[in-house]
């Protein structure tokens, strides 16, 4: 079909791209036929342009999703430019919603029950403006955030239906509406595995950025129960009801993990839970089922006597006590209604109700764990992780959980048509982890990568002294060819190699777009990191880069671990795996050199293995670059 938005574009000065066009076609395609299409596209095909001009050009409803909150306002951008030439040419708006997971936005009743001197001005200040109650556009502490952003167990629906700010809230009230009119709605992968949509069976599914989504959807079914979890969500909410009320929680994670941990921030696997199992049910379940009982009888006699005080009571209270279940149906009718809004005095025991509704959901998601504990299923990992808690002033340790594999936890069936894409997807991968399946297009890559020289040094990682010399002397020899260098590598431990070089930043000293940025302007010369690194970094011009050796994963990563474990179990290769997950990995790492045609620069390897994994060296000389072996460096 005829695409007036690209013709127009076209004739603007953009490039026209095979590669891109049959996109279009594909894209269009599964508007008009749906199924599921796969679409491998090279750097510099342009396939942000390649989904979004058919979903423009046809009015099709569309969700999109990609990768990160990062990746979801690169995409705000591309549409903002798309919607001025379209509207040019039309006259029509576009309607779209960037939508984040209801944790990213303020709560305002949570928020206005801080104290005064907890309450962060910025947010103060921005709650006059037009802020969309966004965490991304304020500075506030990460762990101050948890306290007062939209929450599941605390904005329950029933509770909606009373809340003060229910006609104002930001998730609930403004953005919801915003979504309903939305004909685009940009989301994020955790979201798309956890988020019901209206009326999908209406909208095209584009999933951007396919090449790590089931480590995305795992990560956002994992959950857990932490120090963080027992002690400031369990027990200050039972301190409430029972001043004297003591558990020492952390006894727990110090007794069986404190001695596991080498560094200040890990997560380890654990096998199973089984040699945990007594001592989480004596120190933690038990003691908190106990207190967890007495409040609920202390709250349902205090009910009462409040009850059988008053004649009558407000429409609100009614509702609420309803939905607590602390209540018989026969007390319930008994119930004489008079007005509407709760008096002072009712909003007072709401708020006790409310206090008891938390910790009512929070205890039944500890009672959840514990099951899972002493019956795991075989599809199902675990870990513990630990990380420094300011407002703990002590380590938070987390017990986690997840699905090894998350196909079964995600269905693609209801929507209209589903496209899924990546410079790198690789259709067995999708498969193998999320039981995926759908029609594959391999698009051609247009880039000149003739012009990119791939050097490979003769060291092995597994002569650890030697391998590291090389890595030193490969980043000077890199320093010295081009004025910006990545380093791409797989460990934490490697970063320490680089932490004294002149001119480098270092993953994790501060926001990696704002590391970027830096890098880009010539403010330092090196940035030196691991995954994102390898996945989403867009540096345009002359440049190095540094692999440090091909990127399999760590068997101790977590995930890894138990996908290794259970793929053994069941018979199959855990290596084949292991080498089709890295070679996604390095093909993304070769796409950090080619962000535009105008791009060249040198790539230096330092793991001769190469030479051993055929796939690896076929991918480099697939994309037109010469491999030169390095013998004695």
């Amino acid at each position: 079909m005829p695409f007036q938005l690209y013709n127009f574009l076209l004739n603007k000065g953009i490039e026209r791209r095979e590669a891109q066009e049959k996109f279009f076609h594909i894209v269009s395609h599964t508007i008009e036929n749906g199924g599921i299409s796969i679409i491998q596209a090279p750097t510099g095909t342009g396939k942000t342009y390649g989904y979004l001009i058919p979903i423009l050009e046809t009015g099709q409803k569309a969700i999109i999703s990609t990768g990160t909150k990062l990746l979801q306002e690169q995409l705000r951008r591309d549409i903002e430019t798309l919607k001025f030439y379209y509207s040019y040419l039309t006259g029509k708006g576009i309607d779209y919603l960037v939508l984040k997971g209801k944790s990213n936005y303020l709560c305002l009743d949570r928020f206005h029950q801080l104290p005064a001197d907890k309450k962060p001005s910025q947010i103060e200040d921005m709650l006059e403006s037009e802020w969309d109650g966004d965490w991304e556009f304020v500075q506030v502490d990460a762990e101050l955030w948890k306290d007062i952003c939209v929450e599941d167990d605390y904005c329950t629906p029933h509770y909606r239906g009373i809340c003060k700010y229910r006609e104002e809230c930001y998730y609930w009230s403004r953005l919801k509406k915003r979504e309903r009119k939305a004909r685009i709605l940009i989301v994020n992968h955790a979201l798309l595995a956890l988020k019901e949509f209206e009326d999908p069976q209406d909208r095209l599914l584009v999933i951007d950025e396919a090449h790590e989504l089931d480590k995305y959807i795992t990560s956002s079914l994992t959950d857990g129960i932490s120090v963080y979890t027992l002690r400031v969500e369990i027990m200050e909410r039972i301190v409430q009801f029972l001043p004297s009320a003591k558990a020492d929680v952390e006894e727990f994670f110090e007794r069986h993990f404190s001695k596991m941990f080498k560094e200040e921030t890990q997560q380890i696997p654990l096998k199973d839970l089984s040699p945990y199992l007594r001592d989480f049910e004596e120190l933690i379940l038990k003691p908190i089922n106990v207190y967890y009982k007495r409040i609920k009888e202390g709250l349902i006699s205090e009910i009462g006597n409040y009850l059988s005080s008053k004649l009558w009571i407000s429409l609100k209270l009614r509702d609420y006590l309803q939905q607590s279940n602390l209540l018989d149906w026969e007390e319930y009718f008994q119930l004489n209604v008079s007005f509407e809004e709760p008096t002072e005095e009712e909003e007072r025991l709401i708020r006790r109700l409310k206090i008891y509704e938390l910790l009512e959901r929070k205890v039944q998601r500890l009672r959840d764990f514990y099951k899972v504990m002493k019956s795991p299923p075989t599809d199902m990992g675990f870990c513990i992780s630990r990380k420094w808690s300011s407002k703990l002033k002590a380590f938070n340790y987390r017990l986690e959980r997840f699905p090894i594999f998350p196909a079964g936890y995600f269905d693609l069936s209801g929507y209209k048509g589903v496209v899924i894409t990546s410079a790198t997807v690789d259709p067995e991968d999708l498969y193998q982890t999320m039981g995926i399946v759908g029609e594959f297009y391999d698009l051609p890559h247009t880039f000149p990568y003739h012009k990119v020289k791939f050097i490979v040094y003769n060291v092995s990682p597994k002569d650890k002294e030697e391998w590291e010399q090389c890595l030193k002397l490969a980043y000077k020899r890199l320093r010295t060819l081009h004025e910006r260098v990545l380093v791409l590598l797989t460990n934490k431990e490697q970063l320490k190699l680089f932490k004294d070089e002149d001119g480098v930043a270092i993953q994790g000293e501060d926001k990696l777009s704002l590391l970027v940025e830096a890098l880009r302007r010539g403010e330092i010369k090196a940035l030196v990191g691991l995954d994102s690194l390898w996945f989403g970094i867009d540096v345009r011009g002359e440049k190095g880069i540094l692999m440090a050796k091909l990127p399999f994963d760590s068997p101790e990563d977590p995930l890894t671990y138990h996908r290794i474990r259970y793929l053994k179990e069941i018979g199959e290769d855990p290596f084949e795996y292991q080498k089709m997950k890295a070679l996604i990995k390095f093909r993304q790492g070769l796409g950090r050199m080619m962000r535009s045609a105008q791009d060249f620069g040198t790539v230096i390897l330092c793991d001769r293995r190469i030479f051993k994994f055929r796939e690896f060296k076929r991918a480099v000389e697939e994309l037109g670059m010469e491999v030169k072996y390095v013998k004695h460096v």
